[in-house]
């Protein structure tokens, strides 16, 4: 399994990672979400974290242990796509990834439950994948609407892990790193940070921007439209409070 999994990451990299193209324009100012009326009820509510998924266990309908969550695709609109699950060691086609959109996931009695089996498999190939495949390749771009090129899709792990950085005149001061992604109405509601030293203990999320803000799936930052003064009264966020939970 181990090796089969570094050849698929290492093949992932080349398709889904790397610069997606210049820098976009921040994202207007108009559009920006006040964090004075920002709350985190909502999440605690409908919200599920990515991280909570990520390596979590993969049942079949038999209630059969089949694999292991890998990761989460999205969209470059920020909608949740697929998990990708590793799958299969034990059937005769041995570990494989698979795809499998988000709509036929059965996350509702605290296991993830997936209708693949053994003959079912090749219905879920990670490689044909409509995402996958119209939404990155060899030129991290592809054609949208009158030739306009759109971002890529995204693995949750390209962004899980950048640094946090927050508005400072012209430029950005490091702020933490991302830590966690919370989902919501199958899309990504918010960014949870990590802050380092000096702002304050515990995780603060944010509400997610992605690509309209300047990131890319391939920065190694993840710039905020906020500023010190902006974050300084945010409330710690409760993982406790969560009403979704997903067992291991």
């Amino acid at each position: 399994m181990t090796r089969m999994k570094s050849a698929y990451f290492m093949v992932a990299a080349l398709v889904l990672a790397g610069p997606l193209f210049a820098q976009q324009s921040a994202i207007d100012d108009a559009a920006v979400v006040s964090l004075s009326d920002w709350r985190y009820d909502d999440l605690y509510t409908n919200g599920v974290s990515a991280k909570d998924l990520i390596d979590r266990d993969v049942y079949g309908q038999t209630g059969d242990e089949i694999g292991d969550v890998e990761d989460i695709l999205i969209g470059s609109d920020g909608q949740v796509h697929s998990i990708v699950a590793e799958v299969g060691g034990f059937w005769d086609i041995g570990d494989t990834h698979v795809s499998i959109p988000l709509n036929k996931v059965d996350m509702s009695n605290g296991r993830i439950i997936v209708p693949i089996t053994e003959d079912t498999v090749g219905d879920y190939g990670f490689w044909n994948d409509e995402a996958v495949q119209t939404g990155a390749v060899e030129s991290d771009i592809v054609e949208g609407v009158d030739d306009e090129p759109i971002p890529r899709a995204w693995r949750a792990s390209e962004l899980i892990g950048d640094y946090a950085r927050l508005r400072n005149g012209d430029g950005y001061d490091d702020y933490g790193y991302v830590s966690d992604l919370i989902l919501r109405d199958n899309k990504v509601a918010a960014v949870v940070v990590q802050p380092r030293a000096g702002y304050g203990p515990g995780y603060r999320a944010y509400p997610y921007y992605g690509y309209s803000s300047g990131w890319d799936a391939g920065s190694s930052n993840y710039d905020m439209p906020y500023t010190e003064d902006d974050i300084r009264d945010t409330e710690p966020l409760d993982y406790n409070r969560f009403d979704n939970s997903v067992q291991q």
